[in-house]
């Protein structure tokens, strides 16, 4: 042959024989009966499974997994046919460019018609993609709200906006926005979104915003110098976050430098994973995403995590979101009675979340998808550190629509 066939076109194909097959049976007078046709459904994956962002890709990927192993085990129907779900993964070191092309290969010859991907970059560049030649369903993680502003008709949105925890965080570190807020965050266009933004909040509530010291947490290892800087104007409050380690090393600096003060940090970084590497007193007195520990009901989800995985590493909201998302997209498709219609499969999401088997709900999970294609958690809720070192949760509100 001149090229090989997709897993797609080799559904498309099988399909048609199989009712070849089932209509001569009928005109010889014969059933169908003794089970039905047993396939594949795809998932695809892009992601950095390797280099500086492997952990966090190798989260997301083992959230996927562990909810795919644990589908197949109650079985998938599908318009009458049983399906074995399979994740295919391919490495984009966090590339915009080569996510795009993952997610052509994995549609046109992997034949996925869901693709999750793990960062707003990537997410954009499948964007310009799914709705044109090639059509396929994102599985978009990130807090970055342009991504359902898009209006790409074909994108969920999993995650929570960053912008439903800016009010609130604000309302909770020690002066409520009437001080002086120091900025730290990483120099992504991710963080400068949450720089933006926050500091949009925190003059309208009458505070001061410091000049920018955020840099770049993935180059640069002495931070000694921006703490030093940012302390200078004696902030009241200080914004930081990336990723995990860096963050916590960066508050580490702060409080050796004698920052006695509140951490505002950003959903990218984990309370759970920052305790890894510093002292945890260091984060107290700091406001973020809640640990998966401060709910009740996920410490048998993070136990089977670990035992499925063999780590003592934590579990946190990355692989918990994704690990309770994918559910919702397969248990679309027997609603719609399609895996390959990826329209036919995001019409059907709406009604299909509250029909997900209860097992897969491990910490706000999601309760409806707006019109925009963006997960909603009626329960989501984020975590203040206390001087004391004690987890206490609070409610935040997200779009009605």
């Amino acid at each position: 042959m001149a090229a090989a066939l997709s897993k797609r076109a080799i559904r498309g194909v099988a399909t048609m024989a199989s009712g070849g097959l089932v209509a001569t049976l009928a005109a010889c007078g014969g059933s169908g009966g003794g089970g039905s046709d047993s396939d594949t459904i795809t998932i695809g994956y892009s992601a950095g499974i390797s280099g500086g962002a492997a952990e966090y890709g190798k989260n997301v990927q083992n959230g996927l997994q562990m909810a795919i192993d644990q589908i197949n085990e109650k079985g998938v129907e599908v318009d009458g046919t049983d399906y074995t779900v399979e994740l295919e993964s391919l490495d984009d070191q966090y590339q915009p460019g080569t996510t795009g092309t993952n997610a052509q290969r994995l549609v046109e010859q992997e034949g996925a018609t869901v693709v999750f991907v793990p960062h707003a970059g990537g997410i954009k560049a499948a964007q310009e993609l799914n709705s044109g030649r090639t059509e396929f369903l994102i599985g978009a993680y990130s807090s970055d709200p342009e991504i359902v502003e898009s209006g790409n008709p074909l994108t969920v949105m999993i995650p929570p906006s960053f912008i439903s925890y800016v009010a609130p965080f604000i309302s909770k570190v020690d002066t409520q926005g009437s001080g002086k807020l120091g900025l730290l965050s990483t120099s992504s266009e991710f963080g400068q979104q949450w720089t933006e933004a926050m500091t949009k909040a925190w003059e309208e509530k009458g505070g001061e915003v410091q000049e920018s010291n955020n840099i770049n947490y993935a180059t640069v290892s002495d931070f000694a110098g921006p703490v030093s800087k940012t302390l200078s104007g004696d902030p009241d409050v200080i914004l930081v976050g990336g990723p995990s380690q860096p963050t916590a090393i960066i508050i580490e600096e702060a409080r050796k430098q004698g920052f006695k003060g509140s951490f505002m940090i950003n959903d990218q970084a984990k309370f759970e994973d920052m305790e890894e590497f510093t002292d945890p007193a260091n984060l107290n007195n700091s406001v973020g995403v809640a640990p998966l520990t401060a709910f009740e009901g996920t410490q048998e989800f993070i136990s089977s995590y670990k035992e499925k995985y063999s780590t003592d590493k934590p579990v946190n909201p990355d692989i918990a979101l994704n690990y309770q998302a994918l559910p919702v997209f397969i248990k679309a498709m027997e609603s719609a009675g399609t895996v390959d219609d990826p329209a036919a499969i995001r019409e059907a999401i709406s009604e299909s979340i509250d029909t997900v088997d209860p097992t897969f709900r491990v910490a706000f999970s999601p309760d409806r998808v707006t019109d925009a294609g963006h997960f909603i958690a009626d329960d989501l809720k984020a975590g203040y550190r206390t001087k004391d070192g004690q987890y206490e949760t609070f409610s935040i509100d997200q779009p009605k629509e």
